[in-house]
């Protein structure tokens, strides 16, 4: 009985082995088939994508449109920069953006100045080829001049007189200060371009002849040369003491020096950093003249020695007058 068991035992057994074997073999691949070989690092999937299809490179290696018959590789078509559609789309928001800002801002810069609103009239002086005219804009309404630049410096518009004035304003329900872009033109050349900010020069402001040459170009901050040195009483700027004009690097134009009440105290013009013509002294109150200095015509004057040309008491009393001295210039200083 014990031998009949083993037997079947080693049979079995030998059955098992069989099966086992032709298993096997019916995994491998047919003799009729090409073999192909495949990487077995798994590890270098994990590299991504250039890996993977690294591995397929000898079996699906083709020619490919747009590739002028050449064979190309997939890891070589994957090799290649893909665009960042993303980041286009943002540089697109971004530029749409932009565009849109300069648009709101052209359209606002012909209702406004400096966020102030304004708008655009015209003056003609003169009739034909030889006519002037001046197109500029004005505030909607009448707001105070900066008091420490001279009326000689600011320009309004006179509604009763439908004119350009730079007098002292009696009737401030008749007068809009200039504010935004000036054009002057003499026939149909244009002679004078700037900016005014609250009736004063603001910006860069040019002259031209009647060939459109440049023949001045000067630069404004409300009122004052751009680089002029402004001294104050206060730590808050709100009180002027001193303007020295400065123009592209030099002293240049007007000089002015203030009481710290706001009067003027002392006025004059610098040429090349030296001071030229008529500089009037004040007394603080009632703008009374005190004194007036003659100083050389021009800058290159350098022997001319300067001296008091008129003088006045407090009442207004005039105490000397030198005026028909030969060295007096013919210009009469600008009441303010």
């Amino acid at each position: 009985m014990q031998r009949v068991i083993l037997f079947w035992s080693f049979f079995a057994l030998i059955l098992a082995e069989t099966a086992l074997g032709q298993t096997e073999q019916s995994k491998e691949t047919p003799s009729w088939l090409p073999k192909e070989t495949v990487k077995k690092d798994t590890a270098s999937r994990s590299k991504g994508l250039r890996s993977f299809v690294s591995g397929l490179d000898p079996v699906v290696g083709a020619s490919v449109p747009g590739a002028n018959g050449k064979s190309t590789s997939l890891s070589t078509l994957f090799g290649e920069t893909i665009p960042d559609l993303g980041l286009k789309v943002k540089e697109f928001k971004s530029q749409k953006k932009d565009r849109k800002s300069k648009k709101e801002k052209a359209k606002l810069a012909k209702v406004q100045y400096e966020g102030i609103p304004m708008q655009s009239m015209s003056v003609k002086y003169g009739s034909g080829d030889r006519a002037t005219v001046e197109y500029f804009h004005v505030l909607k309404e009448y707001k105070p001049l900066n008091a420490y630049v001279r009326a000689a410096d600011t320009r309004w518009y006179d509604k009763k007189g439908k004119k350009l004035s730079s007098a002292l304003i009696k009737e401030k329900e008749q007068a809009l200060p200039l504010h935004g872009s000036y054009k002057k033109y003499s026939g149909e050349n244009l002679i004078e371009e700037g900016f005014y900010y609250m009736g004063a020069k603001d910006g860069r402001w040019v002259k031209y002849d009647t060939k459109f040459n440049l023949i001045d170009k000067s630069i404004w901050e409300r009122g004052f040369p751009a680089e002029s040195r402004i001294t104050y009483y206060d730590s808050a700027h709100s009180q002027i003491k001193e303007v020295l004009p400065v123009m592209f690097g030099q002293v240049e134009g007007e000089y002015m020096q203030f009481y710290k009440e706001g009067q003027l105290a002392v006025s004059g013009k610098y040429d090349g950093g030296a001071k030229i013509g008529r500089w009037v002294e004040y007394y603080q109150f009632r703008r009374q003249r005190k004194k007036e200095i003659q100083y050389p015509k021009s800058g290159w004057d350098e022997e001319f020695e300067p001296f008091v040309l008129r003088e006045w008491d407090e009442k207004g009393k005039l105490l000397y007058d030198y005026t028909k001295d030969p060295r007096a210039s013919a210009e009469e200083e600008t009441e303010n």
